[in-house]
């Protein structure tokens, strides 16, 4: 069986895919900052590791000539747009150094785990698809901005003669969350907060991403991208579904444009100085009265991509969080 060299294994996507990978019989190599972001994850003594770090090439250079595939996850989610260097610098010009090793290495497959913040949005609030322009350049977003330019990294690749696929995941939840990045809302939902805010996404269980992965190892076409999506929800539908797996009150007061705009700039202002993401940052402003949906037809076609109801992806969700204390 085949080896895979893996970034970003201790992330949310990541670790949920060592697992799947090993489930399939594949060997893993995988390449973390410390040894210490294993110790929560149940595979971390059946891989091999590599010390280092995407920003610094020379740590595992030569390093990864025996593996045949190459899964590229790391990334920083980020939208403050403050921080646009330190978000630039991990997710295009690390993605850029993964790359060029791949290029000296005995690779034959390299998936790069982009996003659908790389794809664009519906302007009428129509599901979009992998053919539609990029068009989130005129909203200046660290994050959307560095994830398209990772993938001309990627088509540049291709050019030299890299087999590269791209995979674009939407909202993912499921279990495997360790930083409990998703447990706020849970609380927020759980305390009875009432409030909710006129705009939707696609939300989409980790266990289909995960899957969908592995199989465009075999199935995922050269130079095509995948997203993998779940289901198209308003914000106050997916908060509706969450109170039912908790107990709690459904939302229903809808927060004015004008107020989030106030909140988010005071807490831009406060970042400032305690150096904390402000949530939302301002620049998340234009996602507001929005309909972020995707089409993931052609990922459940050739990726073979499960349907997972996403009330089912929130059961898990919510227990896993409970296992974990982290709620």
């Amino acid at each position: 069986m085949s080896k895979i060299f893996l970034t970003g294994a201790t992330g949310f996507i990541g670790g949920n895919l060592v697992n799947k990978l090993l489930s399939r019989g594949f060997k893993v190599k995988v390449l973390v900052r410390n040894k210490k972001l294993l110790e929560k994850h149940s595979w971390k003594d059946k891989v091999e590791v590599i010390l280092g770090d995407i920003l610094e090439p020379e740590t595992f250079a030569g390093k990864i000539n025996d593996c045949e595939i190459i899964i590229h996850s790391a990334a920083i989610i980020a939208f403050w747009n403050r921080i646009w260097n330190k978000v630039y610098k991990v997710n295009v010009i690390g993605t850029k150094n993964v790359l060029d090793e791949a290029l000296k290495s005995n690779c034959k497959k390299f998936i790069h785990i982009s996003s659908v913040a790389a794809i664009g949005y519906g302007e009428n609030n129509e599901p979009v698809n992998e053919e539609h322009p990029y068009n989130w350049g005129k909203h200046k977003i660290c994050y959307m901005e560095t994830k398209h330019e990772a993938e001309l990294e990627i088509y540049k690749a291709i050019k030299k003669g890299l087999n590269a696929t791209m995979v674009n995941p939407a909202n993912v939840w499921g279990v495997g969350d360790y930083r409990g990045r998703r447990a706020p809302v849970i609380k927020a939902i759980q305390y009875g907060l009432p409030f909710y805010v006129n705009s939707g996404t696609n939300f989409v269980d980790v266990d289909a991403v995960c899957e969908a992965i592995v199989n465009a190892i075999d199935f995922g076409k050269c130079g095509e991208r995948y997203i993998l999506g779940g289901e198209n929800l308003t914000i106050k539908d997916f908060l509706g579904i969450l109170a039912d797996e908790v107990k709690g009150r459904k939302p229903f007061v809808r927060l004015p444009k004008t107020l989030i705009v106030i909140f988010s700039y005071i807490q831009e202002a406060l970042g400032t100085i305690t150096k904390i993401s402000p949530r939302p940052a301002a620049s998340q402003l234009c996602f507001f009265e929005k309909g972020i949906y995707y089409d993931s037809s052609k990922a459940i076609k050739e990726l073979k991509m499960p349907v997972i109801p996403f009330r089912e992806c929130i059961k898990k969700t919510v227990r896993f969080y409970k296992e974990n204390n982290l709620l």
